[in-house]
């Protein structure tokens, strides 16, 4: 009997402390499954967090280098601007003779071939038929820029320095008359001098107005050395004008010409 009674308080005592045991491990348990939650919330929180701000941050990116290609395309097309317009205003306020007209403003587009910096296309809105068998006198700056006539409708340059640009002037102060025209092996040369006067170094070379291309004294360039053929004298010019501009003046002599014509019949 005493034996059963120790069995039963044995029993009981190691039930209780197995509750008691079970709480306490059940309890840590709960904590730990808690922290290992917690745990796993906070680092999908974390990735999520850290994926949100990449693609935040990507698309900030994105958005500051749009912006920043605006602002480049903003201020490359200023700066293009504004330099046309300093060539515009610096063509329009060159001095012009005043009483001549048939004067035309015209606009260089681009070169007509990429490796041919004396050719360029032009254009304007003077009423001319593009048909015309005509050449026009180009000047910028108060310098003789070269020619310009249309060719399959369109209105193109030849500025000093082409084949295909050629004009009559007039050198130094005794009005010496030649041939302007550019030279393959030379450069740009007055051809077919007369041998008397002799043409002097530094001598300054003007259009005659002979041709109907210029009005006469327009400025062309400057002697830098004179070569004697067989019956003739041959200058090598330094042009007035050796760069190409955005704008020119287009001068329409033959125009002129049949106006003044007209006038006196």
């Amino acid at each position: 009997m005493k034996k059963v009674f120790l069995w039963i308080v044995f029993i009981a005592v190691t039930l209780f402390v197995s509750t008691k045991i079970s709480k306490e491990i059940h309890s840590e348990v709960l904590r730990l499954s808690s922290a290992i939650k917690i745990g796993i919330l906070n680092i999908n929180n974390n990735i999520i967090n850290t994926i949100t701000r990449h693609f935040q941050q990507a698309e900030q990116i994105k958005y500051l280098n749009n912006e920043l290609r605006d602002k480049q395309q903003i201020e490359y097309f200023f700066n293009a601007l504004n330099v046309e317009y300093k060539e515009l205003l610096e063509s329009v306020s060159s001095r012009l003779p005043i009483d001549l007209p048939n004067i035309h403003f015209v606009r260089n587009i681009s070169y007509v071939d990429m490796n041919n910096y004396a050719k360029i296309w032009l254009q304007s809105d003077f009423d001319k038929k593009p048909d015309d068998k005509l050449i026009f006198g180009l000047i910028h700056n108060n310098a003789v820029a070269g020619i310009a006539k249309f060719e399959n409708h369109r209105l193109i340059g030849y500025l000093n320095g082409d084949e295909k640009c050629t004009y009559s002037t007039v050198i130094g102060e005794n009005k010496i008359p030649g041939i302007a025209k550019y030279d393959a092996n030379k450069g740009f040369i007055v051809d077919y001098i007369p041998l008397f006067p002799p043409v002097q170094i530094g001598d300054i070379v003007y259009t005659s107005g002979y041709d109907n291309i210029f009005y006469p004294e327009i400025l062309v360039g400057e002697v830098q050395s004179v070569e004697y053929r067989q019956g003739y004298q041959v200058a090598l010019i330094k042009p007035a004008l050796d760069k190409v501009a955005r704008f020119y003046w287009l001068i329409d002599i033959q125009n002129y010409d049949i106006e003044i014509g007209n006038e006196d019949s």
